[in-house]
This record gives structure tokens, C-alpha cells and sequence, in this order.
């Protein structure tokens, strides 16, 4: 969403509300985020869980305040009692706040989706509240109702947080099967390089205890390797000279010397954690079907509210406020 941002290392985007950075492909693009990257993202439940708790304790008073609470607890009208509303309701907006952001997104990237339609809902309701506090002739307000449409909100998206968070934790299990640094032998002299400097080609030194950077063929010596994290076998295999090795796998005794030949994404992690990374991205029909759905009832809402204050003010000669309080 925002390509400008760079960093040397994982993080939050300063600009998403909490999204993680995505890493910079080889061939030099990024992959977009939207709603759905962002709820993979291990913070993402925490945050919601958090926003929902802090809500649950204010809708507390809100209630106590409101006209069902008082009608409840049956004590007597008191001048500043709306006011109050107002400011516990201010603070739950607040917390609520977060949806607005990835509304922002949508509407910059004219993908217009539920954040969007979650906005418009939230937002109208609490500035027609606020109005009404302010203004006698504007009658009604929705402070527990918006209130409490955040809190559901907020309750729904930590359960989505939550199951789309496991699947990024299989990423991350992934990326753990390979080594962070390589021995690369370079006319006859090793020296430790970070994996992400391996190219095609490169000829490597896998000691004992080690595991392979990358797949290649072994041009040099010979060792046991588990190679478990691919085909589920935990019992060593042994390779030799002109015998493939494939990425992750640990050699178990012995030293080998490979030449690479699928490094990066295209090894055979690399092809995992793609496929991974895809499954993630790939919305099911059920879910592209509601953002279709919510995108045109973002509109439908627009187009009926526009409708309707045009009608009572200028065809039928109502008052405006009349018309926006409808």
C-alpha cells in the first residue's frame, strides 16, 4: 500500500495501523496489503482483543447513561447526562478509530470494501449523535448503538485475527527450516555469507550438524542427511557425490562440498513458503462475494441518504435538520 516505505529490517508499516512490512521480492516488487494481510499479522489479534476489552468496560457506563439505563435504573434527568454520553462515546470512537484507517486504504486504492461501509456506518451515526447533543431541534441519539456496533466489530475482527494468524505462523515455522548464514567456498577460501547473497551457481560447505542453504548437487564428499521437514522420514539418507541435496535439510555427519542450483524462491523452501504466502492473499468465494456486496451497498447507502435529505428538503419543503434527522 504505501511502496515509499523502506526499512533494513521486519517491522510495522508506520503508515497501516499495525500492518508488518512485506519483504521486497528479487525481481524488485512488492506485494500489495490489504484487509486480509493485515489480519495475518501476529500483532493483529492482540490489537483487537486489547480495543475490545477497553470498549466492554466503557460500554458499561455508556449504558448506565443512556436512555435504556435510565429508564432501568430509573433516576431523574440531569443537565450534563448527554454530555457524558458524549465524552464516554468519544473515547470508545476512539478505540474504534483502526477501521477508519484501513477505510483510508480502500478508498485511496478504489477498492472499496466492508472497512468502507463499516466507516461510513460508525461515522455517520456518532457525528449524528454529537449533532443531536448540541443542536434541540435535532432529535435522537445513537451513542450505545454505535457503540456497541463497534464493540461487535471488534469481537468479530479478533476472530478473524486470529485463525488468519496461524498461517502466518506456519510462514514464519517455514522460513525457520533454513540457515541465516552459508560457508561459500570462493577460490578455495571459505567465507560466511548470508543466505540472501547465495546465487546459482555458488558452491557451498555444509558441515556436520548443518543444513543446506539451498538446493544443489554435492561435487565434493559425502554425509548422511535427514531431510524430514520435506518428505516426513526421519531416518538419515545417504548422499554422495552427484547426488542432489535439497534446501533445509540437515547433513548428520560428514562434510559436503555443493554446487547451488535453485537458490531463493525457487528452492524447493522457497516454493513452500510462495505457496504459503499465496493461500494467504487467495480470498475464499464467500469472502469476495461480500466485498462485492459491501462495495455496492456502500454506494446504494450513499445514493439512498443523498436521495432522501434531496426529497424532504427540496421537493416536499421540509427543514433541512428535518430532513438529516429522518
Amino acid at each position: 500500500m504505501h511502496p515509499e516505505v523502506k526499512s533494513d529490517k521486519p517491522g510495522k508499516c508506520p503508515k497501516c495501523g499495525g500492518m508488518d512490512l512485506v519483504e521486497k521480492r528479487e525481481d524488485g516488487k512488492t506485494e500489495e496489503h490489504d484487509h486480509s494481510m493485515m489480519m495475518t499479522s501476529p500483532d493483529a489479534a492482540q490489537n483487537f482483543l486489547r480495543r475490545f476489552f477497553i470498549v466492554t468496560f466503557l460500554l458499561l457506563p455508556l449504558f448506565v447513561l443512556s436512555n435504556p439505563g435510565k429508564a432501568l435504573f430509573g433516576y431523574s434527568e440531569f443537565s450534563i447526562r448527554h454530555y457524558l454520553e458524549l465524552a464516554v462515546a468519544t473515547v470508545i470512537f476512539y478505540f474504534g478509530f483502526i477501521f477508519f484507517q484501513h477505510a483510508k486504504h480502500e478508498i485511496t486504492s478504489r477498492k472499496y470494501g466492508m472497512m468502507t461501509l463499516v466507516s461510513l456506518a460508525v461515522g455517520a451515526g456518532y457525528l449524528f449523535s454529537a449533532v443531536s447533543t448540541f443542536l434541540p431541534n435535532a432529535k435522537g441519539e445513537f451513542y450505545l448503538e454505535i457503540s456497541t456496533l463497534i464493540w461487535v466489530l471488534l469481537f468479530g475482527h479478533f476472530l478473524e485475527a486470529r485463525s488468519s494468524s496461524a498461517a502466518g505462523n506456519a510462514l514464519q515455522e517455514v522460513a525457520k527450516l533454513l540457515p541465516k548464514e552459508a560457508h561459500l567456498l570462493h577460490n578455495g577460501h571459505l567465507r560466511d555469507v548470508v543466505i540472501t547473497e547465495l546465487q546459482e551457481g555458488d558452491v557451498v560447505r555444509v558441515l556436520p550438524g548443518e543444513k543446506t542453504p539451498a538446493d544443489g548437487i554435492i561435487i565434493k564428499g559425502g554425509a548422511n542427511f535427514n531431510e524430514a521437514h520435506i518428505s516426513g522420514e526421519s531416518k538419515p539418507i545417504k548422499k554422495s557425490m552427484g547426488d542432489k541435496v535439497i534446501a533445509g535439510a540437515i547433513c548428520m555427519d560428514g562434510s559436503v562440498d555443493v554446487k547451488l542450483e535453485k537458490v531463493g524462491e525457487n528452492s524447493t523452501i522457497g516454493q513452500i513458503k510462495k505457496l504459503i504466502s499465496s493461500a494467504q492473499q487467495t480470498k475464499p468465494s464467500a469472502q469476495r462475494l461480500a466485498d462485492k456486496a459491501s462495495r455496492w451497498l456502500t454506494f446504494i447507502a450513499l445514493g439512498t441518504a443523498v436521495l432522501t435529505v434531496g426529497v424532504w428538503a427540496f421537493i416536499i419543503g421540509q427543514s433541512f435538520v428535518f430532513a438529516m434527522t429522518l
